[in-house]
């Protein structure tokens, strides 16, 4: 069994919505959120929706797809809100595939099912996409950190990046295959940012790395990834980026 869990409890601040969730923004047509939901639909058995500002305008623009919902009444980031989604989580699945409700337009069921793939072939804690941008700081990703063996050490946010770092051409575009029982386990001792008070999520892939623990990553054409949507000038970018790739 695979379990998913979408965060898509944000206020959008950046995008100054006031009455909707930003992930059912109109994509072509079609609330943002909703290819996501489409796409993890023929991989994961249970897909758990995490919603929290304007969360029901998420529940009426997925009223058609077979989701569950959790509400993060606190939002304290990525990792707090990820923790809320796996509460619901039935049994114990093989995997638990992690996204973001305004970022997975571009994906494909194809690159899903590699990422699960190579987690079970690694034998991986945590397994995440990357891909390549020959501009970084442009887009203000995570950066990917190796070490001398390939092996994925920590991403580090541009902000907290070095001027080393912030050359890295390989990006974290923010989709992961957790193991069940490490999130479970570990999850607890997440610790927030004394700066932003918050839990991220990617502070993971740090804690798996320092008990010792496989991560893995699956590198894909930025075509697969595409750009996700913080701003409206984002958001007009990014499908005309769909529209063309």
């Amino acid at each position: 069994m695979i379990s998913a869990i979408i965060l898509a409890a944000g206020k959008g601040t950046r995008l100054n919505s006031r009455k909707v969730n930003k992930v059912v923004l109109p994509f072509l047509g079609k609330p943002m959120i909703a290819y996501g939901v489409e796409t993890l639909l023929p991989v994961a058995q249970q897909i758990i929706v995490v919603v929290g500002a304007f969360s029901e305008s998420v529940k009426q623009a997925l009223k058609d797809y077979p989701v569950t919902y959790v509400h993060q009444y606190k939002r304290l980031g990525t990792g707090h809100a990820a923790m809320v989604g796996l509460k619901a989580i039935k049994s114990s699945p093989s995997c638990v595939l992690v996204g973001y409700g305004d970022h997975m337009m571009f994906y494909k069921k194809d690159t899903i099912e590699k990422l699960i793939k190579l987690h079970k072939e690694k034998n991986a804690t945590i397994t995440l996409v990357s891909t390549f941008y020959d501009h970084p700081n442009e887009l203000a990703w995570g950066r990917i950190i190796r070490g001398k063996d390939g092996d994925v050490l920590d991403i580090v946010e541009q902000k907290d990046a070095t001027e080393s770092q912030r050359s890295i051409q390989e990006i974290n575009p923010g989709f992961y295959c957790f193991d069940f029982e490490f999130l479970k386990k570990y999850f607890p001792k997440l610790k927030k940012s004394p700066v932003t008070k918050e839990y991220y999520l990617t502070d993971m892939i740090k804690m798996a790395v320092s008990l010792g623990k496989k991560v893995a990553a699956l590198q894909v054409p930025f075509g697969s990834v595409g750009i996700g949507v913080n701003r409206y000038e984002e958001l007009g970018r990014s499908q005309q980026y769909y529209s063309t790739r």
